[in-house]
């Protein structure tokens, strides 16, 4: 039998997960839950690091957050919303079983010099989106049952839009520049004279300001979000 978890990120690239929400999967590791992460490519044809650095610090980055990490072959730069990926991506989510998918936003309109516009970063969230459909047709791979994901929350959330939740990790954010440190070649990574590191470092402050907290991580949904009476006043202390 297949290994089960609570929560199956994806993720286009070793680090993009990592980049974006480290603290969350952290918390959630901490909480009792058992996290997959899922790089689809191996980031062959990235500026800076080789596919044996770049898995070795995959590796490294998710024994930091206490999560258990697999790397697919998709291409690197090519990764395509087709009917073979969405089989793939529906075959892992009918293994693991899990109640909660994570994986980047599916539409992004920014332009060529936005980084998080990466066309392999939404075809993933495409891929995903549109894998979860499949992952729940009973005669689609008839050999495993199906399986309804109840939640799929997206992160990169584009610019333009606003999330639905804010996860407060200012209580782990030291754990979080850990894991992303991890991958110690892409920390060349920069932006005019920002660095990979202020960089993401702004941005979570940016969303943490938003929930009255230092560091944040954001979420997006589609679908509406079960909510009782209690949760109109937030986390319980």
């Amino acid at each position: 039998m297949a290994e089960q978890f609570d929560v199956v990120v994806f993720g286009p690239h070793p680090d993009d997960i990592e980049m974006s929400i480290a603290g969350t999967l952290i918390k959630l590791v901490r909480s009792g839950k058992r996290v997959l992460t899922i790089s689809l490519t191996r980031g062959e044809k990235g500026t800076y690091g080789t596919p044996e650095t770049r898995r070795r610090e995959f590796e490294a980055a998710n024994a930091v957050m206490g999560t258990t990490g697999r790397m697919l072959d998709f291409p690197d730069t090519g990764v395509t919303n087709d009917y073979e990926g969405k089989l793939k991506i529906a075959r892992i989510v009918r293994e693991a079983k899990p109640r909660v998918v994570f994986a980047p936003y599916h539409t992004n309109p920014f332009g060529h010099h936005d980084g998080s516009a990466n066309v392999d970063h939404y075809a993933t969230g495409l891929l995903a989106r549109d894998g979860l459909k499949l992952a729940r047709f009973v005669n689609v791979m008839p050999e495993l049952p199906p399986h309804d994901v109840p939640f799929l929350y997206y992160y990169m959330v584009p610019k333009h839009l606003s999330p639905t939740v804010v996860v407060d990790v200012s209580d782990v954010i030291e754990d979080v520049w850990r894991a992303i440190e991890a991958y110690e070649t892409q920390m060349a990574i920069h932006r005019a004279e920002n660095k990979i590191l202020d960089l993401l470092s702004v941005l979570r402050r940016y969303h943490g300001i938003r929930i009255s907290a230092k560091y944040g991580e954001p979420f997006l949904s589609d679908e509406a979000i079960p909510f009782g009476p209690e949760e109109f006043f937030g986390p319980r202390d």
